[in-house]
């Protein structure tokens, strides 16, 4: 009896837990959303392949298996680590066995900031390894937006048009969870240049459950298959 009182308490903790979690976006077409209406900023997530908007805490970025890959011989790569290190990404490209991760100003009309142009700036990072965001051009030379591994400061940031969607390659280190904050900003298109910022705002992406976290799913799910057996011959 008391066996079963404690399987039955992890098993409503863990239906607890699922009922409290985020949305888990996989293998959708997503962006980072960037939006400014009446004077106030609007970041989001946006899954334009289910048409549906996320606040930032309400999601997670997955960041699966066919992301894991190893660090270019090449030198011009060398901010991703040392040639043959272990590194997980997100690809610019649709690949339907992973996260389509972009950044989309669409929802921003021309006229609104100077030049028409606004900053996404990271800002912090929480997490087991190290973050870079880039593109590749047609030579595969990549072009480093963003990247922790010499630090966060001013220059981890993408200027991008109103309007504009872009995808890029999202790279993470190591596996496991990380919050990545994000702050877009702006001078305003007023006549006075007013500087606006949205402040930094957490995002949070899953890079390949780590061991620890793969075990305990497996335990949740073995204890709920479990009772779900034992109700079965109970009948």
């Amino acid at each position: 009896m008391k066996k079963q009182i404690l399987l039955t308490a992890a098993v409503c903790a863990a239906a607890a837990l699922t009922a409290r979690a985020q949305t888990l976006l996989t293998l959708e077409h997503v962006d980072i959303g960037l939006a400014f209406e009446d004077g106030l900023w609007d970041l989001h997530v946006h899954d334009e392949t289910n048409e549906q908007e996320y606040e930032p805490d309400d999601a997670i970025l997955y960041v699966g298996l066919a992301a894991s890959g190893t660090v270019p011989a090449n030198p011009l790569f060398s901010f991703l680590g040392n040639p043959g290190d272990s590194v997980w990404q997100l690809p610019p490209s649709a690949d339907p066995n992973l996260l389509f991760l972009g950044i989309g100003a669409e929802e921003i009309e021309d006229g609104v900031f100077v030049n028409d142009v606004l900053t996404l700036t990271l800002t912090g990072i929480s997490g087991p390894g190290h973050f870079a965001l880039y593109q590749t051009d047609i030579f595969n030379t990549p072009t480093v937006f963003m990247n922790t591994r010499d630090g966060i400061n001013s220059a981890d940031k993408y200027d991008l048009p109103a309007g504009s969607h872009s995808h890029f390659f999202w790279a993470f280190s190591e596996m496991g969870t990380y919050t990545l904050s994000f702050e877009a900003s702006g001078l305003l298109d007023d006549g006075q240049s007013t500087f606006t910022s949205s402040g930094p705002v957490p995002y949070t992406f899953q890079v390949v459950p780590e061991p620890a976290t793969t075990a305990l799913l497996a335990v949740g799910g073995t204890g709920l298959l479990f009772m779900a057996r034992r109700r079965t011959r109970q009948r």
